[in-house]
C-alpha cells in the first residue's frame, strides 16, 4: 500500500474527490465539491505532514515563499493555458452577445488577478472562480505552501493531544468568525461565499486539521484497532450513509446566521473529509478496497493535472449550449458528462505525455 512515502489508497480518494467535484460542475450532482475540495486541502496539510517530518523545511519567509512556488510550479503552467483557453471561450461568448468591450476591463482584472494566484484572497466569490473557476485551489494552495514550514516547525515537539486541541480551536474559530459575516452580508452574498470558500486563512482549518491527522498517522499507522474486513466495512458504509445525509443538511437552505455559521462552507465538509482520509489510509474495508483500485490510483495520479482541465471543458459545452439555447435535459447531461470526462483524461494524458518529452 506504501512505497516511498506514497500511499496509495489515499490517491485513489482524491480521484474520488475528483469525480464528485466534476460531476458538480456537470451538473449532475450538488454540494458534494465542498466535501472534495475538504478532502483536497486537509490530504495536502496529511501528506505533506507525513513526507516532510523528519525532512529540513525553510526557516524563514523567503525560503518558504521558493519551497511553495516549487510545489505548485508543475501545475502552474497548465493553470496558464487553461486560463488563456477559457478567456478565449469567453471572448467568443462576449462577441455573440455584444457585450465585449463592456467586459473587457473586468476580463483584464482577473488575468492579472490568475496569473499572480491572487485572486482567492479579493473578496468577491465572482471574481474567485472567474476563467478557469479551479484555480482559485492553486492560489489558496500558494498561501498554504508558504505556511507550511512554519506550520511543522510548530508542530515538532508538540504532544498529539495539544495539537488536536489547536485543531479543535481552528474549527470552532471558523464558526465564531462564520457569524459575524453572515449577520453582516447574508448567506446569499458573494462576500459571504468568498469568505467561508475562497479565502486562504480561512482554508487554514482544513490544511491544519489534515497535518495533525498526518501527524496521528505517523505515530499509529504500525496499530491495527480491528482485525476484522466485516467490522471495518460496517464503519465505511456508516461513514457514507452519514456523509450523504450530513452534506444534505449542510446544503438546506437557511436565513439564521447561527445557522449559517454552523453550516458554513468548510467546517461540516472537515470534519467528513478528516474521517475519509481515516478510513482509505487502513483501506481494510470492501468499499475501500474496492474503490483503491490501479484504476482510480491512476486517476488519482492525474487528478492535479485533469482538475485544471475539466473545467474548460465544461466551460466550453455549457458556454454552446447557452448560446444555441439548447436545454439540459437529464440524460443529454449525463451524456455530455461522459465526454466532458473521456475528454478531460484523453486532454490530459496528452499533456502528460508532452510534459514527459519535453523533460
Amino acid at each position: 500500500m506504501e512505497s516511498n512515502n506514497r500511499i496509495n489508497s489515499l490517491q485513489a480518494l482524491r480521484a474520488l474527490a475528483f469525480i464528485g467535484i466534476f460531476m458538480v460542475h456537470a451538473k449532475i450532482a450538488w454540494g458534494w465539491s465542498r466535501l472534495g475540495v475538504s478532502i483536497f486541502f486537509a490530504m495536502s496539510g496529511f501528506l505533506m505532514t507525513y513526507i516532510y517530518w523528519d525532512r529540513e523545511v525553510p526557516n524563514d519567509i523567503i525560503s518558504a515563499f521558493k519551497f511553495s512556488i516549487s510545489k505548485i510550479k508543475k501545475l502552474y503552467v497548465l493553470h496558464i493555458i487553461t486560463m488563456v483557453a477559457v478567456v478565449m471561450i469567453d471572448i467568443w461568448i462576449y462577441i455573440n452577445r455584444g457585450i465585449l468591450m463592456d467586459s473587457i476591463r473586468l476580463m483584464i482584472k482577473n488575468i492579472v488577478l490568475n496569473i499572480f494566484l491572487l485572486q482567492s484572497w479579493y473578496p468577491d466569490s465572482t471574481v474567485n472562480v472567474a476563467l478557469n473557476g479551479v484555480a482559485w485551489y492553486l492560489s489558496v494552495a500558494l498561501f498554504l505552501y508558504i505556511m507550511f514550514p512554519f506550520i511543522l516547525r510548530w508542530m515538532k515537539g508538540k504532544k498529539i493531544f495539544m495539537l488536536v486541541m489547536v485543531a479543535i480551536i481552528l474549527l470552532i474559530l471558523q464558526v465564531a468568525l462564520a457569524y459575524p459575516v453572515a449577520v453582516r452580508f447574508g448567506g446569499e452574498s458573494v462576500r459571504y461565499r468568498w469568505f467561508m470558500y475562497c479565502f486562504p486563512v480561512y482554508r487554514m482549518g482544513d490544511f491544519f486539521a489534515g497535518c495533525v491527522l498526518g501527524r496521528i498517522y505517523m505515530v499509529s499507522k504500525d496499530k491495527s484497532f480491528f482485525n476484522n474486513t466485516i467490522v471495518y466495512t460496517i464503519i465505511e458504509i456508516a461513514l457514507l450513509a452519514f456523509s450523504m445525509w450530513f452534506s444534505l443538511w449542510l446544503g438546506q437552505p437557511t436565513d439564521a446566521p447561527f445557522i449559517l455559521a454552523i453550516k458554513n462552507w468548510s467546517t461540516g465538509y472537515i470534519i467528513m473529509a478528516l474521517a475519509w482520509i481515516i478510513v482509505f489510509t487502513k483501506r481494510e474495508g470492501l468499499l475501500t478496497k474496492a474503490v483503491a483500485n490501479p484504476v482510480m490510483v491512476k486517476l488519482g495520479d492525474l487528478s492535479p493535472q485533469a482538475f485544471l482541465i475539466h473545467y474548460v471543458l465544461v466551460r466550453f459545452v455549457n458556454a454552446y449550449m447557452g448560446l444555441h439555447m439548447i436545454p439540459f435535459t437529464p440524460l443529454l447531461t449525463w451524456e455530455l458528462f461522459i465526454v466532458e470526462f473521456i475528454g478531460t483524461i484523453i486532454i490530459c494524458l496528452i499533456y502528460s505525455k508532452v510534459k514527459e518529452r519535453r523533460g
